[in-house]
């Protein structure tokens, strides 16, 4: 795995934790929407890098400073090696809250049953029938995510869905049917997009707060908890 981010504390990462978060590179979906674009593909620049054991020695000695790890990217289930290196920081003690877009259910259900995370943050981009639309892929077959979401609704581990909105690609009936999909989930976050440096369309405009609110009503009569993320107020 390539090691292409280190923040080395955060309040927000992981709610009521003192966390580090830990940037993986690449990913397999191609989000026209991707505010960490520059950990997917390849930018041009040239990014410090960490290893496995610059990043152990770390929070070893934070020991008691801090209480959980984050583990984010790019999409972080691409490493086959990441459930050996999740082993070694939870052998220092802490937490470990993973985020992933849902397309390796197995890896996850693997890291949730051995007990090796405590939380994880899956991204339900849209409805299934936009969601190849959403991610940038043609044809993009659903299944893999379905697998997630199905494992997460069935048994009592600790998760948030999160969708990130824009204009042009959620509606009403895209909502709802991702509502529909996702009936009784714990709890979910409307995320508002944000232009970024390396946001791969930069033509794509957040949904308003006016709209994000109706969309939330909806999504409040299948799922348990719906916030709104990013929107002030």
């Amino acid at each position: 795995m390539i090691i292409i981010g280190f923040e080395k504390i955060s309040l927000v990462n992981f709610d009521n934790e003192v966390s580090a978060t830990i940037f993986l590179n690449g990913c397999n979906f191609r989000c026209p929407f991707c505010h960490n674009y520059e950990f997917v593909v390849p930018t041009g620049e040239d990014f410090k890098t960490y290893t496995q054991e610059e990043i152990l020695d770390y929070l070893n000695k934070r020991k008691g400073l801090l209480s959980a790890v984050v583990i984010t990217g790019g999409e972080p289930t691409c490493n086959k090696d990441l459930k050996d290196f999740i082993i070694k920081i939870k052998d220092l003690g802490y937490k470990i809250k993973l985020d992933t877009n849902g397309s390796h259910p197995d890896m996850v259900i693997e890291l949730f049953k051995e007990g090796l995370i405590d939380y994880v943050a899956i991204d339900i981009k849209n409805s299934k029938e936009e969601y190849s639309k959403t991610i940038g892929l043609n044809n993009y077959n659903t299944n893999d995510i379905e697998k997630m979401v199905s494992f997460l609704l069935d048994n009592n581990y600790d998760y948030e869905f999160r969708t990130t909105m824009m204009d042009g690609f959620h509606t009403i009936e895209s909502i709802t049917k991702m509502g529909e999909w996702i009936k009784g989930a714990k709890r979910l976050f409307l995320q508002k997009f944000e232009v970024s440096e390396y946001v791969p369309d930069k033509t794509l405009k957040p949904i308003e707060k006016e709209k994000a609110l109706k969309y939330k009503n909806i999504l409040e009569k299948y799922v348990k908890s719906v916030s709104l993320r990013g929107y002030d107020g």
